[in-house]
């Protein structure tokens, strides 16, 4: 994400997408009753209905009072939903609905009557992770591998698959494992390119992973110099889950939003089921341990910020000002279902309540 232009005094900002994850965080951003203004098509019927072809698509600015927004990372679009309240007279009506298909390279103007400081730092955030370099996960073993990339707000997967046969056919099981590294290779250096990888995790439980590393190095020396072997008790999926969970855990990846979307959730879990008393959720109970001043970290899934904002951000605010940790998570993904399952809402506490 990139500010084109920015006047707080006036409430607006102007935004460029540049990535898949910046919807993620405009959908957090973007609330009921902002001002959006983008560019869209409309269709321009034809004055002759009798032999009217449907009209010309035009390309037109609005600007949308926002009701609602939608955004799902499988359709990479950001939908937002609302009333014109200004566009050209002569092609739409004020006060008319209409939806913008926001994607990774739009530019669009949000403005409001005053911006918060919660939303301010998600957008720096944004910008920052922009040029943050991606992080690659292969956990893989014979003739498998599950390719991960790792991105601030889910992890997208590629699973390679190959009949590599018995041990006892050796010369063409050799072939076939050299093929294999070689498409594995082939997808690992595409991915490089399009994504902006600056390291590689390479995991598995058996030697396989350290096959392919020997292979890389004499065939691929580039991708080989980012690239670090782990050693995991399982392949493919949760391959990667495991590695993304391990205490020992690549610095880069811990700033990567959706790794702490994992390690936070498994560390509140692990609390609420020692019975610690260091950890409340639901809205109720977060409510109380905030009033209380006693919240260290605040988890609230992307999802509840969205239905229930009025209610979700003064609670952030007051543990933002109390100097505790806030941080959203995309509902989406396994650490977000487990979120909402106890009420999407929750905190890890500096001290036990009464």
């Amino acid at each position: 994400m990139r500010i084109v232009y920015k006047d707080l005094k006036r409430g607006i900002i102007k935004i460029q997408c540049e990535i898949l994850d910046d919807l993620w965080y405009l959908s957090q951003i973007i609330s009921s009753n902002d001002l959006v203004k983008s560019k869209t098509q409309r269709r321009i019927k034809d004055s002759d209905d009798q032999r009217s072809t449907g009209g010309e698509r035009k390309t037109i600015s609005l600007v949308l009072r926002v009701e609602r927004i939608e955004f799902k990372a499988e359709t990479q679009v950001l939908k937002i939903h609302g009333i014109i309240e200004d566009g050209p007279d002569d092609i739409v009506s004020v006060g008319s609905y209409h939806s913008f298909n926001i994607d990774s390279k739009s530019t669009l103007s949000v403005s409001r009557e005053n911006w918060g400081k919660l939303d301010l730092e998600r957008i720096q955030t944004a910008c920052d992770s922009t040029l943050r370099p991606r992080v690659l996960i292969v956990s893989m073993d014979l003739g498998e591998a599950s390719v991960a990339i790792v991105r601030e707000s889910k992890t997208d997967y590629i699973d390679l698959n190959k009949n590599i046969g018995g041990k006892f056919d050796q010369s063409g099981r050799d072939k076939r494992k050299t093929e294999f590294f070689s498409e594995l290779t082939q997808l690992l250096s595409g991915l490089c390119e399009k994504e902006h990888v600056g390291n590689l995790i390479i995991a598995g439980p058996g030697f396989e992973k350290n096959n392919f590393h020997k292979y890389l190095i004499e065939n691929n020396p580039v991708i080989a110099k980012i690239a670090v072997v782990e050693d995991i008790g399982s392949s493919g999926r949760n391959g990667v889950q495991e590695v993304l969970k391990r205490d020992v855990i690549h610095r880069n990846l811990e700033q990567v939003n959706s790794v702490r979307d994992i390690r936070y959730v498994e560390d509140l879990l692990a609390e609420i089921s020692k019975d610690s008393g260091l950890s409340a959720y639901g809205l109720e109970d977060v409510e109380k341990a905030v009033n209380a001043n006693a919240v260290d970290l605040l988890l609230v899934s992307d999802e509840m910020l969205f239905t229930k904002r009025q209610l979700v951000e003064p609670l952030m605010n007051s543990v933002k000002n109390s100097r505790g940790t806030v941080h959203l998570i995309n509902h989406e993904q396994e650490a977000g279902e487990k979120l909402s399952s106890i009420g999407g809402v929750a905190v890890k506490l500096r001290y036990r309540l009464n």
